[in-house]
């Protein structure tokens, strides 16, 4: 997965009057960026919100639904697959639930399922943190060959982990060391939840964050995404010939997202990201101080290891769902980039002024032809230039 460069910095007091958002100059940033790479990543929309600490949320769109010329514009209501951002609310419910000491993170995770005994020696945690050494079952040739084959295929989280299972009778390979990324322990973790609590992971995200925290504009569509929300979510398009050349250019909105499940199954806009990151990181209500300490203990990415945060030398690291970045300019932040097969997800938020970034692309392309990063560092920097009390002090 490609990373996203951007960042924050130091201690910060917020002016008594912070002066509105340069809504000019956002949306002239957003229509160029639009002109400039449309084409070369086939992207019919772009949807961003900006929030700067207690102030609402404002969101900017540009473009249509899809490449027909005569589909509708885009609004701020209108939904895209969010990807890997899915992760983070995964590691939340996991974090709950370890409240009632039902859950552990910190032990094997084969003491609630067994019968994935040979990856035994392995915790929850690394499950979540990228440190587990389990491959990563989304990119078994067979899923590939079979979102070519039949975008509409229906996987339980069983049959996607057994494409990269070792069977009972089979020797027990080594497993990778240090960071390396992979879906498979999140499909894992929700069978964790689903084995503990006797719910459906579909249930327990429903019913434990996005009703109870107003995300209404999120759903998780497994099994089934619903006609309302399903006439809401703008048309997606794969082009991206290094990971499924055999779909460069085709609208995949049809594919079933059971594939993605706890991974990055979840459908939303960019105002409820928003939403989301701010009851993650800022708010006090779905976290407690510890369980925000735990979600943010971060590994590098270079080795593997538990840092305490990331400097300009280790400048990604990965905690439970959700990522560090450094920057020399700006300091540490948190962010997070999600793809599906036709839709790219993004947010980033700098802790020392409360800017959260969101912005949704209707297109899937290789991580080197992804400019997203210049549009997110533009819309940043003119909220810093428009406020300059928001520029973060060491």
């Amino acid at each position: 997965m490609a990373l996203v460069a951007l960042g924050m910095t130091g201690s910060f007091t917020f002016p008594t009057l912070a002066r509105a958002l340069p809504d000019q100059e956002i949306n002239q940033f957003l229509e160029n960026h639009y002109t400039q790479y449309r084409d070369l990543e086939y992207f019919s929309a772009i949807q961003l919100s900006v929030k700067v600490g207690d102030a609402e949320t404002e969101t900017y769109v540009i473009g249509q639904e899809s490449h027909d010329p005569n589909s509708d514009l885009i609004t701020p209501e209108s939904l895209f697959q969010i990807g890997s951002i899915t992760k983070s609310f995964t590691a939340a419910l996991l974090l709950k639930n370890q409240r009632d000491h039902t859950i552990d993170l910190d032990v094997d995770f084969t003491q609630y399922l067994p019968e994935y005994s040979h990856w035994s020696g392995v915790t929850t945690t690394q499950l979540l943190n990228m440190t587990s050494g389990l491959p990563n079952y989304s990119d078994s040739p067979t899923v590939n060959y079979w979102f070519a084959q039949d975008l509409e295929q229906a996987w339980t989280k069983e049959q996607l982990l057994d494409l990269v299972y070792p069977q009972s009778t089979a020797p027990k390979p080594p497993l990778r060391t240090g960071y390396d990324y992979t879906n498979t322990g999140y499909l894992l973790s929700a069978l964790i939840l689903e084995t503990v609590t006797e719910q459906s992971f579909a249930d327990l995200i429903t019913e434990q964050i996005l009703q109870p925290y107003q995300l209404t504009n999120t759903f998780y569509p497994v099994p089934d995404l619903g006609d309302r929300p399903r006439q809401r979510l703008v048309r997606g398009y794969n082009f991206n010939p290094y990971t499924n050349p055999e779909l460069v250019g085709q609208d995949i909105t049809r594919n079933n997202l059971a594939w993605a499940g706890a991974a990055g199954a979840l459908i939303s806009n960019t105002e409820d990201i928003i939403r989301w990151v701010s009851t993650l990181f800022i708010e006090d209500n779905l976290l407690s101080a510890a369980e925000k300490a735990a979600m943010q203990q971060i590994v590098s990415l270079q080795t593997g290891e538990a840092i305490a945060q990331t400097t300009g030398t280790d400048p990604y690291g990965f905690g439970l769902g959700i990522i560090q970045g450094h920057d020399e300019r700006w300091g540490n932040y948190w962010f997070y980039q999600g793809e599906t097969l036709g839709y790219r997800s993004f947010y980033v938020y700098f802790p020392c002024n409360q800017v959260i970034i969101s912005a949704l692309f209707n297109s899937a392309v290789d991580g080197q032809n992804s400019h997203a990063r210049s549009l997110i560092q533009d819309i940043y920097g003119a909220v810093l230039a428009e406020s300059p009390a928001l520029v973060c002090r060491t």
